[in-house]
């Protein structure tokens, strides 16, 4: 009995070690409530909240989250100005433009774009900006911004943040 209860704590360790690093957070507990636009969102586990600023970051990893509303303005009006053109014209490299769903099954659609920027060193990096709106009467616009090389630990938790996003 003693030599089974050991494999399984051994298994147990296993499972929770190789886990992913960044991942999404599951409970209603771990919603946060944005203040100036009327809406929360499900952050990625492991980011930090400003409630001053209402960004959401991850320290360690200079990956960022912004949500902002356009009044009066439906998103699809938005996203039919942005075009491989125009991101070119703004700096951004744009990789992938997509229809998708939120969490409550309201449409959205999402950009994916590369740009260059430096990290806290000053040393020039390859980042990629996901830029997601939706929203009827007014537009939920959020940006997300990390560095290229963490997008295949990072790029799913934070699309999978982004689109928990619901009006209060």
């Amino acid at each position: 009995m003693k030599k089974a209860f050991q494999i399984f704590l051994a298994v147990a360790s296993a499972i929770i070690l190789s886990a992913p690093a960044f991942a999404q957070n599951d409970t209603a507990n771990q919603r946060i409530n944005l203040r100036k636009i009327s809406a929360s969102i499900i952050p990625p586990k492991h980011f930090v909240y400003d409630s001053i600023t209402e960004k959401i970051s991850h320290p360690g990893s200079l990956a960022t989250i912004q949500i902002n509303e356009v009044r009066n303005r439906n998103y699809k009006k938005i996203t039919a100005a942005i075009t491989e053109k125009y991101m070119a014209s703004q700096g951004f490299e744009l990789l992938e433009r997509k229809n998708t769903k939120m969490q409550d099954n309201s449409d959205a659609i999402i950009f994916r774009c590369r740009f260059k920027s430096h990290d806290d060193k000053g040393n020039e990096m390859d980042f990629i900006r996901l830029m997601l709106f939706f929203g009827t009467e007014n537009t939920i616009w959020v940006t997300a911004d990390f560095p290229e090389c963490m997008e295949n630990l990072i790029e799913s938790a934070i699309t999978n943040s982004i689109t928990t996003i619901i009006k209060n």
